[in-house]
Formats: structure tokens, C-alpha cells, sequence
């Protein structure tokens, strides 16, 4: 089964204060990183870029859309025809390894409409509800508990049946990650075991963390 990788790249970095992709780490960018790896495993990479900006490394380009699943539909669209399975990724997990990458492709290759990798929760998850005076010391009032047992952080990457998750983005216009479009739409869905060095860099505090961790690999 031929398997494509799409590697999201296209955001703004908001809450890193600039293009997060672009940041360096141990000596190449965080997406040079994520598209090496997401190559070793995979037969072509299509890599999904914010406007204006060029690539001159692996993979094919394709530019970003305004919204995340517009991005991943854009990275979909430049797929080959004899694509099978696809493994979508994002620049803000450079640490993920091979192995990751396997478990969820093997996954879906035994018939599984989409994999992600989970690991499991320790601390049990508060909502967070609006406080009057949040602020740099408070986040808001504390609402709903979620026990840990039960519950796993989803990570990246993630491999899905490409006929299911087209099929899904024909039916839903937006989700907070491709997964749960696919289980809205009545895909099978199977979690794998994550790691827990698969550090998410959304912020400079993560990528310092990221330097910490990259010898361990």
C-alpha cells in the first residue's frame, strides 16, 4: 500500500511569537526535521506551507489554507493518485521517532481507518471556565474534572485510510484534528502507544525543552 506524508506547516505561530517552523533545533528547522523523518517512512511527503514562503527542501509544496482543515485538504489534493494511506503531521512534533511513524502506518495497514499515537494521562484534566481577573498568575476559575485513568494526550503523527479521510472532509467542514473528523463520520479509530519524549513545541518554553530532550533520541 503506497503511503504519503503531510506535513502541516502553514500556521503562524501565534503563540510562539513568530514562525515556529522555521526555529532551529539541534542544527536544522523544526520542519527540516519533521519532513527527514516523515521521508524515511514514508514514499513522497507533501509538505504544506504558509503563503508567501518557499521550500527548498524534501517533499512537494503546497501553500496553507486560513483554517487547519483547509491546510490538510490543500496537503490532500497534491497527493498522487495511487496513494493509499497517509500520515499527517505537523512541524510542532520534530521529536517523534520511526518507530511512531510505523505504529500507526501498521495500524492502518491491518484495517484500521485512522491511528494516533496516545500516551496516557497522569494528572487529571480541569476545564478551565472564564475568571474576571485571569491574568499572568491566574487562568480562570476551575471547572469540570476529567479523571487521568482512561485518557491519553493524542500526538502526532497520525495515519488514516485516504478514501475514509476524504470521505470525511467531504462530510465536515472543520474539527480540531483529522481523527475526530474521521470517528464524526463513523471511522475506526485506534490509538497506539505515544512517547513521551514526542514533545508538542507550540511555545519557546517547548523548543528549550526540545533541545533538552534531543540527546536522549
Amino acid at each position: 500500500m503506497s503511503v504519503w506524508g503531510v506535513v502541516l506547516a502553514g500556521g503562524g505561530g501565534t503563540r510562539f511569537g513568530g514562525l515556529k517552523q522555521f526555529a532551529v533545533l539541534g542544527g536544522k528547522t523544526l520542519l527540516e526535521r519533521v519532513v527527514d523523518i516523515a521521508a524515511e517512512r514514508c514514499d513522497g511527503v507533501i509538505v504544506v506551507l504558509p503563503a508567501g514562503h518557499d521550500w527548498r527542501g524534501k517533499g512537494v509544496r503546497t501553500t496553507g489554507g486560513a483554517t487547519r482543515a483547509e491546510s490538510v485538504r490543500s496537503g490532500l489534493a497534491a497527493l498522487p493518485d495511487d496513494a493509499e494511506i497517509v500520515c499527517i503531521t505537523d512541524a510542532a512534533h520534530p521529536l517523534a521517532t520511526p518507530v511512531l511513524y510505523e505504529r500507526v502506518i501498521a495500524a492502518v495497514r491491518a484495517g484500521a481507518d485512522a491511528a494516533l499515537p496516545g500516551l496516557p494521562l497522569t494528572d487529571a484534566v480541569k476545564r478551565l471556565e472564564p475568571a474576571p481577573s485571569a491574568g499572568a498568575e491566574i487562568l480562570g476559575l476551575a471547572g469540570a474534572t476529567t479523571p487521568a485513568g482512561g485518557s491519553v494526550s493524542a500526538q502526532m503523527p497520525m495515519a488514516f485510510s485516504l478514501p475514509v479521510l476524504l470521505r470525511a472532509h467531504e462530510q465536515i467542514a472543520d474539527a480540531v484534528e483529522d481523527s475526530a473528523m474521521v470517528s464524526a463520520a463513523g471511522g475506526r479509530v485506534v490509538v497506539v502507544p505515544g512517547e513521551a519524549t514526542n514533545v508538542h513545541v507550540t511555545t519557546p518554553a517547548e523548543l528549550t525543552v526540545a533541545h533538552a530532550l534531543l540527546p536522549l533520541l
